[in-house]
């Protein structure tokens, strides 16, 4: 298992900084149960680039210099607890008097981490999108199938916004064109400008239908409008998990524990929607037989 890291530290006369490295890695290991020799902790930590700053001296008028170092650490896969390893190894480097700064790139075991949770977001972003195309393909029964949030605030925010030939080819629809904050906020429509509001008045034959008409949102039957108006509070935290992912980046405790809650949240929500409207052997049969007696 290969972890990248890259350190600051000052260099002096007395200082080797592969030794500090060894040791701390030693230490590392032997408070998790690894009795690894010298040799073989050697060959863990690859030094592999340098960069040395202009001389200076410290507090006490000692020379040296700020060196930017980047080293790799190889861990074998048969190392116990290697993830508290690596963090020990981590903590006690930044405790380093010697050590001002150190950032973690490459970690197996984060990408794996990541790669878990991707394919879950995954799966449920896909289902939120069938359960969206579900609502608004029934809402407009009668439109273009690739102009489904032609009423909303929310478009793809893309420059170049895909259109039907495309999301034809593709076996997509503008939901696959939403960037993941923007699910919260469907069933707005955008503000409307003079000419609209103008062009209804004209139109409408009352006050009441111009009315109905301004207040009217996208999605209006009931049971869907009040699953698009719940997903705010789970997609939320939903997306703080994703935008970690998406950057490679550990999320914290607050954003794992927050998502292993608002998770199943909302797949139970998105599968009871979608239980509601199940394909029935006998609701079909029943209805071919009444075309029959017809």
């Amino acid at each position: 298992m290969i972890f990248e890291f890259l350190i600051v530290y000052r260099k002096e006369v007395s200082t080797d900084i592969r030794i500090t490295l060894e040791e701390t890695l030693t230490l590392a290991l032997q408070d998790n149960d690894d009795e690894s020799d010298s040799e073989i902790v050697e060959q863990m930590i690859i030094l592999k680039t340098e960069r040395i700053g202009e001389e200076s001296t410290d507090e006490d008028n000692n020379l040296g210099h700020k060196v930017i170092l980047g080293f790799t650490l190889d861990l074998s896969e048969y190392i116990n607890k290697a993830q508290t390893v690596v963090d020990e190894f981590a903590k006690a480097l930044i405790g380093e008097n010697s050590i001002s700064h150190i950032v973690k790139f490459e970690d197996p075991l984060l990408k794996a981490e990541l790669a878990q949770w991707s394919e879950e977001i995954f799966a449920i972003e896909m289902k939120l999108r069938r359960v969206l195309t579900f609502i608004y393909l029934y809402a407009y029964q009668e439109e273009d199938p690739y102009q489904l949030l032609k009423e909303e605030k929310e478009q793809p925010m893309s420059k170049d916004k895909p259109n039907s030939d495309q999301m034809k080819k593709a076996l997509e629809n503008q939901f696959f064109h939403l960037v993941f904050s923007q699910y919260i906020n469907l069933n707005q429509r955008p503000e409307f400008k003079i000419p609209f509001v103008l062009e209804n008045i004209q139109n409408a034959e009352t006050y009441d239908i111009f009315r109905r008409e301004i207040k009217r949102i996208p999605i209006e039957y009931e049971e869907d409008a009040s699953l698009l108006a719940g997903l705010k509070p789970k997609m939320e935290t939903i997306e703080a998990m994703r935008n970690c992912i998406a950057h490679n980046r550990r999320p914290s405790s607050r954003v794992v524990n927050n998502y292993k809650n608002a998770h199943p949240l909302l797949n139970q929500l998105l599968d009871d929607y979608l239980n509601q409207w199940a394909w029935s052997e006998t609701i079909e049969g029943d209805f071919l037989e009444d075309k029959i007696d017809e």
